[in-house]
């Protein structure tokens, strides 16, 4: 292959994935423009998923293999299970690191009682690496390219977008928007009940 060939590639497939991480900006910026009844949209639970369509993403978060910020490739398969709490985020989205701090206290609290949580950053490895040397989380973290959010059965159409899967793998939370501990901590206590 001659250079320019392959550094016309190379700044396609650049321009491809900054296009796809600026569609996603502007999904995000769309929702938290509109107030809705004087609260900011990303305040706002998103419509919980009807029962297809939120087995449909279970299914689809469970047949995920993901790279860790180490590099090494992490089924979603091995928390199955567990109550798995799922969140989508990115390090330049505000409300994602908002969340995290509340997102890191309940998976210490409720980790001896099944639940996992996991991080699966839309961004680039080596800002989600940068990001938890100054904001350490006590959850895996996983890395991903705007690529997922055309993953079939799993539309993610804004960050964060936040799933908790129960241990039978059904949809029992879906969330476009800042999750706050307080609502999701009483499904979490739900869940865990014996």
């Amino acid at each position: 292959m001659k250079p320019q060939t392959a550094l016309a590639l190379a700044v396609a497939a650049g321009l491809l994935t900054l296009a796809s991480i600026a569609f996603l900006a502007y999904r995000l910026l769309e929702q938290t423009r509109s107030p809705i009844g004087g609260r900011p949209a990303d305040l706002i639970s998103s419509p919980q998923l009807n029962p297809p369509d939120g087995q449909a993403a279970a299914d689809a978060i469970m047949k995920l293999t993901l790279p860790d910020l180490a590099g090494r490739p992490q089924a979603l398969a091995q928390w199955r299970g567990k109550i798995l709490v799922v969140n989508f985020w990115a390090s330049w989205c505000t409300p994602c690191v908002e969340e995290m701090p509340a997102f890191s206290r309940l998976h210490s609290q409720y980790a001896g009682r099944g639940v996992q949580f996991v991080g699966i950053g839309i961004d680039e490895p080596d800002k989600l690496r940068a990001f938890v040397e100054t904001r350490p989380v006590s959850y895996p973290l996983l890395a991903a390219t705007p690529a997922i959010s055309q993953t079939p059965g799993l539309e993610i159409r804004g960050l964060p977008y936040t799933l908790v899967i129960g241990r039978r793998g059904a949809i029992e939370l879906s969330r476009l928007g800042r999750l706050d501990e307080a609502k999701l901590e009483p499904v979490l206590q739900r869940l865990t009940l014996p």
